[in-house]
């Protein structure tokens, strides 16, 4: 399966869940596609072009950036503005360790990227769309099993991440018992 049959599926369920022809699984309207690593600048032209192919249709579909909410979340965190990140992460990783770092950061950066989000997409209406890009800016703070499971009561719309990945398994899915978040139950599209 490529781009054309990967989108195909994805659109078909998307736009049938929005009209109520698709029940998706547990009845939670989140998708995630998972597709190769290489195929990552095509992967932003296809699910822009997705998106503009919804708004034909008459739905609400818009594309944010986990990097932009990244970017506000780490600046929620660290107290500083967007553009004062760069300088206040290298003063924090000349005081600890990296690994120290990540793993301080990764504890309270979920909830601050739901935080994000949510305000972000407050106006979008229950047969909106979402996409999120670049979801692999997250690794290894966060997986797509905890945000999604996290963003869940949070946000109104149907949301579609796509993900980088040649496997389904301990990248795209946190053990139950990860402090991260767990086994998540939106529909997975798979590359094939």
């Amino acid at each position: 399966m490529g781009w054309p049959e990967v989108m195909q599926e994805l659109e078909e369920k998307i736009v049938n869940t929005l009209r109520g022809t698709y029940r998706p699984l547990d009845n939670v309207p989140f998708f995630r596609v998972q597709y190769p690593p290489v195929e990552e600048r095509e992967a932003l032209r296809q699910f822009r072009l997705l998106v503009e192919r919804l708004r034909h249709q008459q739905f609400r579909a818009v594309c944010v950036s986990l990097v932009d909410a990244l970017k506000q979340a780490l600046g929620a965190l660290l107290n500083c503005r967007v553009d004062e990140l760069e300088s206040r992460l290298l003063e924090l990783e000349r005081e600890q360790e990296r690994s120290e770092l990540q793993s301080r950061l990764s504890e309270h950066l979920l909830a601050e990227m739901v935080k994000t989000l949510a305000a972000s997409l407050k106006d979008m209406p229950r047969n909106g769309v979402v996409v999120l890009l670049r979801m692999g800016s997250l690794y290894p703070f966060l997986r797509p099993s905890s945000l999604l499971s996290s963003l869940e009561g949070h946000i109104n719309c149907a949301v579609v991440l796509p993900y980088p990945g040649t496997t389904l398994g301990a990248l795209l899915d946190a053990p139950p018992g990860d402090f991260r978040g767990g086994y998540y139950r939106g529909d997975v599209i798979l590359w094939r």
